[in-house]
């Protein structure tokens, strides 16, 4: 069968497109990290960012994703703090939340090991059951609201300056975090802590380990437990552990991994 030129040449044309993609993305070391699925792989910089649990600063749907745990996040840096944005839009991963929190930790020698963590929201029970009582004349009708107006501290571990337990959302710490739905009724949070308390500075070059994700352990002197929240709501039993009615509760529960981010601080 005879080959047209014409049939040569378009063949041609598309082989060396496809050539040409292949080698910018070989030698352009960041085409090729970003574009590494839907996980970031560098930090970005952080410009103008307000604490307020409003994602106006990063883009309503956030850049990169964690399918496992049905939520979408990203990780910045300036001179003073480390920021994180999360958003999740899933309820039953929402109620999660508000029983046992979202969890930050940095590991600053980059191994994806522990590291100093900053756990939020969870709701205070007692302030919960208050402020879902029938006797409260101003009940809000959607629980997550009633949550997050029983927020009452943030929960911190494993930092080398500040004692492991609860601190108040107005802390001399500098650690920040907020809350909010947003119009679309997903849960927006946004965290910051300074990277004098994590023992780092701008300057560094080495890489270190960040994971967040969505904690499946209930946090010690929290007083908030999943079948709390969740109560009314018709969910399964507690998330993250591997048990059910019936079945022996096991001396350590299993924790969902979350997703890791290994790289250097941004630099301006």
């Amino acid at each position: 069968m005879m080959v047209s030129k014409s049939h040569i040449t378009v063949q041609m044309t598309k082989n060396t497109c496809t050539l040409l993609l292949f080698v910018f993305v070989a030698v352009n070391p960041i085409f090729a990290q970003r574009n590494k699925g839907n996980v970031q792989q560098s930090l970005d910089w952080a410009a103008s960012i307000v604490i307020d649990g409003k994602l106006d600063e990063w883009g309503d749907t956030l850049t990169y994703e964690h399918t496992t745990q049905k939520f979408r996040y990203h990780i910045k840096n300036d001179t003073e703090n480390l920021y994180i944005a999360m958003r999740v839009l899933d309820k039953d991963r929402q109620m999660q939340i508000f029983a046992q929190g979202l969890a930050c930790m940095v590991n600053i020698k980059g191994k994806k090991r522990e590291g100093p963590t900053v756990y939020f929201p969870v709701a205070d029970r007692l302030a919960f059951r208050s402020i879902m009582s029938a006797d409260n004349d101003n009940r809000p009708d959607d629980m997550r609201k009633g949550a997050l107006e029983a927020i009452r501290a943030i929960y911190v571990m494993r930092f080398e300056d500040i004692l492991d337990g609860q601190i108040s959302l107005e802390n001399t710490y500098g650690v920040q975090a907020q809350a909010t739905l947003d119009t679309a009724d997903a849960l927006c949070v946004e965290m910051a802590i300074p990277l004098n308390r994590l023992g780092v500075s701008v300057g560094d070059t080495g890489e270190l380990a960040f994971n967040i994700k969505i904690n499946g352990v209930i946090i010690p002197g929290s007083g908030s437990s999943a079948s709390t929240m969740r109560r009314g709501y018709g969910y399964p039993y507690g998330y993250g552990y591997p048990y059910g009615y019936g079945q022996p509760t096991p001396s350590k529960p299993r924790e969902e991994p979350g997703v890791w981010v290994v790289a250097p601080l941004a630099k301006e």
